[in-house]
């Protein structure tokens, strides 16, 4: 989630907590300003009342006064006693017909000698509307304002991490084995500033332990290279001598065979550390089924030595981009796996549809955990002329290209499965 959407969100439910607290206190203020300034009227229109009732002879048969919206007078037997209270209710309106809120007064008086229950009530229509007018107002009001922060908080917050997202545009651009000067812009912010010059630093750094290590590892398998051939040549020279023993042959056999052993881990472990450094770059368009086709010619004779029988599932011919010299190792090595650790008479099953190659073949069960044979320097068995670099150096070839790799081990069934669906070249098969 990108940084810009998470900060909006958080703006978002802030405002919104506001807003809505502050629409409802508003409310609620609003409300209880209104209903104090009614109880104030009433109050006086009391006094009033009571003041024109005592003054005036008739008054009790012409309420014709110009006090609240509705008077009642309830003659009593003995004085009610009734405190002054004031409430809302619920009276039917006979000009509109229909029930309405009114706000209400009740109390008692003794008037020419008669005791009567009052009540002077004033209707809400009109503080009502100015509720509803008033909250509408407030609501309209907080929408606009909410509307044009969230607008100023991403157009503003745009303009501000832009130097920001030039720098992830320059760093994902970037090629360590082909580096070029890197060309930051200065801002105004600090912060940005400091990241740009902690960056640049660090890229130096990179490139220059990067072009180290090359080197290293160049010199290393260069020096390597010489001695152990030297080593082999001289081993089949003495291997042509006709007065050694049996013993001594079988020593120099063997000595020959790891020499060859160390030769093999010297290419694989120089292969691996090529594709970590992303020194594969130029790539090609590989029809899978047609170049996997060439690559079982290739072992066609391994396969007959140990008499698998080998059945082939090609459905379609998906087209990837990939590295030609890695597209080569990734396959064979596959292949070689599936021979290799086959037993005689055994089977091998490929299988190719659109997005994913299929290997099966048989075998001894697994030893180790099925997941750690992609580690470098894990194999199952004591095999001496294995390395245990083989799937290491497919596993490391399938991250390089997003390609999901997987191995499982059923009773005597290996399968890998390589998914490139993430790779296929826009939707072409040939």
């Amino acid at each position: 989630m990108k940084l810009l959407i998470l900060s909006n969100r958080y703006y978002f439910a802030g405002l919104l907590a506001v807003s809505l607290l502050g629409g409802i206190s508003s409310y609620f203020l609003i409300e209880s300003i209104i209903n104090r300034d009614f109880n104030q009227k009433l109050l006086a229109e009391k006094k009033q009342l009571i003041y024109e009732l005592h003054k005036y002879d008739d008054l009790l048969d012409n309420l014709y006064l110009n006090i609240g919206d509705r008077i009642s007078l309830q003659k009593q037997n003995h004085d009610p006693k009734i405190k002054t209270y004031i409430k809302d209710t619920i009276l039917f309106n006979f000009y509109e017909q229909k029930e309405q809120s009114f706000r209400q007064i009740t109390f008692s008086d003794q008037v020419k000698g008669d005791y009567y229950k009052i009540t002077i009530s004033k209707s809400l229509i009109s503080s009502k509307d100015l509720i509803q007018v008033v909250t509408e107002i407030v609501a309209l009001i907080t929408f606009l304002f909410f509307i044009t922060i969230l607008l100023l908080n991403n157009v503003i917050s745009k303009k501000i991490w832009k130097p920001f997202y030039h720098t992830i545009t320059i760093i994902t651009n970037l090629n360590i084995a082909k580096p070029q000067p890197l060309s930051f812009r200065r801002t105004k912010i600090l912060e940005f500033n400091e990241l740009n010059s902690t960056v640049e630093v660090m890229m130096i750094q990179m490139e220059k332990d990067y072009k180290n290590l090359k080197e290293y590892i160049e010199n290393t398998s260069h020096e390597i290279q010489t001695p152990i051939a030297i080593i082999k040549n001289k081993i089949e020279i003495l291997m042509q001598d006709k007065n050694l023993l049996e013993g001594q042959l079988t020593t120099l056999n063997q000595i020959h065979e790891y020499a060859g052993r160390i030769s093999k881990l010297k290419e694989n472990i120089s292969l691996l550390s090529k594709i970590d450094n992303n020194q594969f770059i130029h790539t090609i368009e590989i029809p899978i089924t047609d170049y996997l086709k060439k690559r079982i010619d290739d072992v066609k004779e391994l396969i007959i030595i140990k008499n698998i029988n080998t059945t082939l599932h090609f459905k379609k011919n998906p087209v990837i981009r990939i590295n030609e010299t890695l597209a080569y190792l990734l396959f064979s090595n596959l292949l070689s796996n599936a021979i290799k650790h086959n037993t005689n008479k055994g089977e091998m099953v490929i299988e190719i549809t659109d997005y994913f190659l299929s290997i099966k073949n048989t075998g001894k069960p697994l030893d180790i955990n099925p997941e750690d044979l992609f580690g470098r320097f894990k194999k199952s068995g004591k095999k001496p002329d294995s390395t245990g670099l083989g799937l290491s150096l497919v596993h490391s070839i399938a991250s390089y290209y997003n390609f999901p790799i997987s191995y499982t081990n059923k009773n005597t069934w290996h399968t890998i499965v390589l998914n490139f669906h993430s790779n296929i070249y826009p939707s072409k098969y040939i």
